[in-house]
Parts: structure tokens; sequence; C-alpha cells
């Protein structure tokens, strides 16, 4: 099971995910918003993770951590499982 799906650290502190609704290259980020996001909101309930969908942006996620530490990740024409890969990454990198 991805680390995301089951309880995260306390020191995440929000996650926003910035996509294209009719992009190609959000594809990718859009398809695993979709399949996921019920699991990961089930598994961190208190953990707020803001989705928003605007023309033309480029596929991104930006992780809060303690004390204001802001990482992000670019998710441009990435695959599910890249996405997937790359967010455990980004969650883990504080």
């Amino acid at each position: 099971m991805s680390a995301l799906r089951s309880q995260l650290g306390k020191g995440l502190k929000e996650l926003r995910v910035h996509f294209c609704q009719t992009s190609p290259a959000s594809s990718g980020l859009r398809e695993y918003i979709a399949q996921n996001y019920t699991a990961i909101k089930k598994a961190n309930p208190e953990l707020p993770i803001l989705i928003r969908e605007a023309s033309g942006v480029e596929a991104r996620v930006f992780a809060r951590f303690d004390k204001g530490v802001e990482r992000k990740a670019i998710f441009q024409n990435a695959s599910s499982q890249d996405v997937e890969k790359m967010l455990e990454q980004l969650v883990k990198s504080a």
C-alpha cells in the first residue's frame, strides 16, 4: 500500500494540488487524484488537501511542512504510477 494511503507523519501540514482540467500534460496527476483522493483523505482526515483546477496551469503539488518549509514537485506528462512515486518522495523530503 502506498505511503500516502497510510497515516502520514505529523510534519506534513498541507498538500496543494494544481492541474489543468483538460491538458494531456496534467492527465497523470488528474487520474491519480481521481483514483486515490478518498483513500488518502480517509487515512489522513486532519490533513488539508487543496485541489485547484485551472485552465492551462502546470501540473504540480506543493507540500507544506513544520516551520513553514515548503517543497514543490512538477508532474507535467507524468503517468499515474510516476505521480505516486514522486508524491511519496515529496512527502518524505521534509
